[in-house]
């Protein structure tokens, strides 16, 4: 008997509608860049995570992690504008607004899906904006932003269309910046998950940076002691044809500096978070981390 004709058991599988907001996630996938380089490294962020539990214990509301990072990248590629720099024809395009598309955990028509949300000019936000943004985000239906309404369109196209404007939209920066922004960010931190881990992503925006998880380790401190700190698993996707290794390596040293004093969660930050609370109590409960 033909095993691969014989009807499964009801029990066995279930089936349920292709939600068509996956074929963004499909259209995203399709324009990724074809020379993509991966760097992976650990980042200290034992101090980050002292004080951002501090500003917690003062603010008595979750502070999101993730808009630590997002904060920094911005700061970041502000400084190293190369990271988006695309190529449109036989010229180079550089980005001065530093617009991070990231992803937020919603469950849309009964669907959870990480929907490509954009913190646009990241770089002159202050990370207390930038946390209080991502928390009304995550908690309420997406704001007007064009760009959501254009990605919406675009997964209800017919196959072949959406092809085609994949094409389209590769070709042209400016168009990647409308949907995407111009710098990637994603997180592929789960709780309860204590092991290093890293994600190699996929990068339609010249560079993208993925959050891994954060792992205990033994490091020597000032006085020869082992002590233990914490450390923050970080891969970079960049594609190579637009920006080379030393540019990057830059960028990256650059990053780090920020990220791991954690200086901006400090007293201001704390100030400007009760201010925003103030203004904005029906989204002042604690709620967890983006």
């Amino acid at each position: 008997m033909d095993i691969s004709t014989t009807p499964a058991a009801a029990s066995e599988f279930r089936e349920t509608p292709w939600p068509p907001l996956r074929n963004a996630v499909l259209g995203y996938l399709e324009q990724a860049r074809p020379h993509t380089v991966w760097g992976i490294g650990e980042v200290d962020v034992t101090e980050t995570l002292a004080r951002l539990k501090r500003c917690q214990r003062e603010l008595r509301c979750a502070v999101s992690f993730h808009a630590v990072v997002l904060h920094a990248l911005s700061r970041a590629a502000a400084a190293h504008p190369g990271v988006m720099t695309y190529r449109h024809g036989r010229k180079l395009v550089t980005f001065s607004e530093v617009d991070v598309c990231t992803s937020i955990d919603r469950k849309i028509h009964g669907h959870r899906i990480a929907a490509a949300y954009c913190v646009r000019g990241a770089q002159r936000k202050s990370l207390a904006a930038i946390n209080w943004e991502l928390r009304v985000a995550i908690n309420q239906p997406l704001p007007n932003d064009p760009a959501i309404h254009l990605r919406r369109k675009f997964a209800r196209l017919p196959d072949f269309l959406r092809r085609w404007v994949n094409r389209m939209v590769t070709r042209d920066p400016h168009w990647v910046r409308r949907l995407y922004g111009t710098i990637g960010l994603t997180n592929v931190q789960s709780h309860g998950l204590n092991r290093a881990f890293w994600g190699l992503p996929p990068t339609v925006t010249t560079t993208t940076l993925a959050v891994g998880t954060i792992v205990d380790r033994l490091a020597f401190d000032p006085a020869g002691a082992v002590v233990g700190r914490k450390h923050l698993c970080l891969t970079g996707a960049a594609d190579h044809a637009v920006i080379d290794g030393m540019a990057l390596s830059r960028f990256a040293y650059h990053l780090i500096q920020l990220l791991e004093p954690g200086t901006a969660l400090d007293d201001a930050f704390i100030a400007e978070t009760r201010r925003l609370a103030a203004a904005d109590p029906a989204h002042a409960r604690p709620v967890s981390e983006s």
